[in-house]
Formats: structure tokens, C-alpha cells, sequence
């Protein structure tokens, strides 16, 4: 570690106070929230407006609204607002149809994950759609978390700080990753799923505070609207689809940008807030908290890109680069170094704040709906439980850390990659239990595996996944295959169906 300057000992020293006062939450959540399973794992369900709403928008970002996010924008110009726009429709769609409709209908059937409520909904006594959902939910969460912790090897790389090799080689990927791994691991041990939503809502305020302050400098330094027009333009990036699309590729691009919004009814790990959420009048609050903090987070990120395109035309010579450097560079230029260590807490809050939530939740589903629910175990075996799930925790995240390791880094890609498949497979069958009384469980097991594969199939022909998000197509093919299964079941099933009347 020679070489270090004051200015990284700075933004460390700041960085490293973020860090502490995580593991602090976490140490007090335990004392506060491991007696029993159930309050381990859902806080007793009695979390406030405020803490869901920040809790639920911060860990359905993730390191993508802050870096991927920002580096789109960069690469692509305007038309990475579409991306924005399509999150924050998804924000908004869940705000109105799905946030209090789901909280009460959980609270109906006694549900504690998602798995539980789709299994008590459909009055599922065979136990295959628990095994199914459960299933997806464990590899595609953690597929996810590898994206997160790749986001912490791409934050040291790009702010570049010296001091940070071993032998003569280049350690800052290697230290981004494991000190993102090591610190979420060890407070979720801590307190659970208490100390995810307690986190996140610190991590989500500072995310919400970077995002609003960020973009405004780099417009002023940029010279305004104007001059960032006046720049952009030559380069082809005030245009809406792209410098590089047009036609029907264009319109690709557009709709399949728009098409992230589609996934938000489908998240697990965002869905459980609403289910544990207090009451109905904090889910509403809630609700529109996670609008608002949208609005200014993904079009601040979007904005801090494009401004930094006009500021500094030739960064980076692609997207995977860009990622990397537009945000840690901007802070290196304009920012004092203390202030670039509550940036780098912001990013690693993001990080943290969706690889603890998707943590925590693949540990509890793995826990709750393979060991405890499929064999018949009893919730009064509380020490056990919970150690438990720790020890899922712990395993999950060395083979998320491991795979980071072996540097897959366009996070962009593999983040939407993941959010795609648990979108096409999980929102049609929450849409639908909501709205519609003939959805049966073939319907749904029909929803939980056309969505993945249609998104697995569609992102490995290049040709498709170049024109378009898979995500848009496989929630088509998903929605359709889920009404049709469960009209044709429907006869056979109406006697197991739970629809409160």
C-alpha cells in the first residue's frame, strides 16, 4: 500500500466511516431482530412508508443506475433517457396496481415470501411451484450479486487510486470486489433481512443525494444545456434512438429500453417489502416515495452522463469503459477528495444496497422454501433457522465473489440479463393473482418457465438480441402462456384457488 497520496487517504478515511457505520445497523438489527425466524427474515413485518420505499427503490437499482446506468448515457447520448423513462414506469406501475394490492392480499393468506403467497394463492399442495420459483430465484439472484460486486471492482479501478498493488500487479479489482463481498456478507449475518431494509434506507437516501447534486455540477461545468448540445451534436448523441440505429432498429431499441419497466412487478427481492411493509397506509406512502426517488435517481444518472460526454468527448472508447470511468472520473476532476469518498460510498450503497437485498432473499427462499417448507419443518426451531440462513448468506456470497473474480465486467448486460429472466417469470403470475380469479398453478408453472427461457433463448441469438430487450418478448410470450394454461386448467383447478371471495 505505498504510495498512497492525502488525497486517497482521504477519500478512504471517508469511504471507511461509510463501511462502519453499515456493520454498526447490522450489529443493531441482530440485537433487535433475531427472535424469531420470522423476525429474522421479514423484520415481523413492521416496517414503515420510508424505509420501504428507500429500501425497495435502492435495491432495484443497483450498481446499474449508478454506473451501467451513467456509462449507457455516455456511450449512447439522449437516448439512455428511454432506459430511465422505462424505470421509472415500472416505479409508477407498481405504485398504483401493485404496492397496497399486494400487501393486503399477503397479509389475507399469512404469506412470507413471494414463493409462499404464490403457493397459498394458487392453492398449490404439490409443492412444484415452490420448488420452481425457489429454483429461479437462487441462481438468478445470485447471477445478479456477481454483478454487483463486478460493479465494486469496476468503482476502484476507475477512480484509479495508487497504492493499490501487490507483487507489481494491479490488486484495485481484486480489493473492489472483496471488500464489496466481505461487508455486505457480514452485516446481513448480523440482522437478517432487519438490517438489509435498514441499510438500504441509508444507502438509498445517499444514492438519492449523489444523483440530485452530480448531474447539476457536471450541466455547469459542462456549460449548460447549450454547451453540451453544442458538443454532442457533431458526435450524433442529441439524437433520441442513437447515433448507431435507425428504422426498425430504432424503434428496437426504444421499446426494449422502455421494456425494463416491465420486469418491476416481477422482482422478488423488491416485491417482499410490500409484503412486510406495516400497514396499508405506509404502503401507499411508500408507493409514491419510490417514484419520486426514481425520477430524480435515473435521470440524474442519465444527465451525469451526458454531461460528461460534452466535458470529456474521448474517456472511454466503449460502453463496458465508459461504466468504469464516467463516474469515477468525474469525481477525480471536480470534486474535493472527501466529497468523492461519499460518491464512492453512494456507488458502493448501490452495490450493497441490491447484492444484500438479492442475498438475503436467496438465502431465505433456499432456507424457508427447500428445507423448511418442503420438509415439513417447524418455525420454533429458531437457532437453527436462522444459522441457517446465515450460512446461506455466507456460502452465496463466496460463489458470487468467486465468479467477480474471473472479471465478467459489462454490467449493463449481465444485470439485464438477470432482471429479464425473473421479470418474464414472476410479474405475469403477480399481475394476475392480483386482477385475475382463473389463474391456476399450471398457469403460473407455465409463467415460471416460458419467461426465463424465452429470455435465455432470445439473448443467445444475436441477431434477436440486438433488436430488442428480451425482457419485451419474453413477457408476451409469458403473459399469453399463463392465460391460456390456466383457462384450459381451469375446471380441474377452481376448487384450490384462494381468491378471498
Amino acid at each position: 500500500m505505498e504510495g498512497m497520496t492525502s488525497e486517497s487517504i482521504s477519500v478512504l478515511v471517508t469511504f471507511t466511516i461509510y463501511l462502519v457505520a453499515l456493520l454498526a445497523i447490522g450489529r443493531l438489527s441482530e440485537r433487535k431482530h433475531s427472535k424469531s425466524y420470522e423476525d429474522f427474515v421479514s423484520a415481523d413485518k413492521s416496517l414503515g412508508g420510508v424505509a420501504t420505499a428507500l429500501s425497495a427503490a435502492a435495491s432495484s437499482e443497483s450498481v446499474w443506475v449508478m454506473l451501467g446506468l451513467s456509462g449507457l448515457a455516455y456511450w449512447k447520448g439522449m437516448a439512455a433517457l428511454w432506459a430511465a423513462l422505462g424505470c421509472l414506469l415500472g416505479f409508477a406501475f407498481n405504485a398504483v396496481f401493485i404496492t397496497v394490492q399486494l400487501r393486503r392480499d399477503s397479509e389475507r393468506l399469512k404469506s412470507l415470501t413471494i414463493s409462499d403467497y404464490i403457493e397459498d394463492r394458487l392453492g398449490d399442495r404439490s409443492k412444484i411451484l415452490r420448488l420452481v420459483s425457489a429454483s429461479l430465484i437462487t441462481f438468478f439472484m445470485v447471477s445478479y450479486v456477481v454483478a454487483q460486486f463486478t460493479g465494486a471492482g469496476q468503482l476502484f479501478v476507475g477512480l484509479n487510486l495508487p497504492g493499490l498493488e501487490l507483487g507489481g500487479a494491479d490488486m484495485r479489482y481484486f480489493y473492489g470486489v472483496l471488500v464489496g463481498a466481505l461487508i455486505v456478507g457480514v452485516y446481513i449475518s448480523f440482522g437478517g433481512y432487519a438490517a438489509v431494509c435498514w441499510t438500504d434506507t441509508l444507502q438509498g437516501t445517499l444514492m438519492f443525494v449523489v444523483m440530485l447534486s452530480l448531474p447539476i455540477l457536471a450541466l455547469v461545468k459542462a456549460g449548460g444545456p447549450s454547451g453540451v448540445a453544442e458538443t454532442l451534436e457533431p458526435l450524433g448523441l442529441l439524437s433520441i434512438s442513437g447515433a448507431e440505429t435507425a428504422g426498425w432498429a430504432a424503434a428496437g431499441f426504444i421499446i426494449g429500453q422502455l421494456g425494463i419497466g416491465l420486469g418491476y412487478p416481477g422482482m422478488p427481492h423488491m416485491l417482499v417489502r410490500y409484503i412486510t411493509v406495516v400497514n396499508d397506509v405506509e404502503a401507499k406512502r411508500s408507493a409514491w416515495i419510490s417514484v419520486v426517488w426514481s425520477l430524480v435517481v435515473l435521470f440524474g444518472s442519465a444527465i451525469l452522463g451526458i454531461a460528461t460526454r460534452a466535458l470529456y468527448p474521448h474517456l472511454a472508447e466503449s460502453q463496458k469503459l465508459a461504466e468504469a470511468l464516467v463516474l469515477p472520473h468525474f469525481c477525480h476532476e471536480h470534486l474535493h477528495p472527501i466529497f468523492t469518498g461519499v460518491v464512492i460510498s453512494s456507488v458502493t450503497a448501490a452495490i450493497m444496497s441490491t447484492a444484500d437485498s438479492q442475498l438475503m432473499y436467496a438465502a431465505t427462499s433456499f432456507i424457508n422454501d427447500f428445507w423448511l417448507k418442503l420438509t415439513g419443518g417447524t418455525t420454533a426451531m429458531v437457532s437453527r433457522l436462522v444459522a441457517l440462513t446465515r450460512l446461506a448468506v455466507i456460502v452465496m456470497t463466496l460463489i458470487a465473489m468467486a465468479v467477480a473474480f474471473a472479471e465478467v465486467r459489462l454490467i449493463y448486460t449481465f444485470v439485464l440479463l438477470a432482471w429479464g429472466a425473473l421479470g418474464a417469470a414472476f410479474a405475469p403470475i403477480i399481475i394476475l393473482s392480483l386482477y385475475w380469479k382463473r389463474l391456476t398453478r399450471w398457469g403460473a408453472l407455465a409463467s415460471l418457465i416460458t419467461g426465463p427461457a424465452v429470455v435465455l433463448i432470445w439473448h443467445n441469438v444475436d441477431i434477436l438480441q440486438r433488436n430488442l430487450y428480451e425482457l419485451v418478448p419474453a413477457f408476451v410470450v409469458s403473459f399469453i402462456a399463463t392465460v391460456v394454461v390456466s383457462l384450459v386448467t381451469w375446471e380441474s383447478e377452481k376448487g384450490n384457488v384462494n381468491t378471498g371471495g
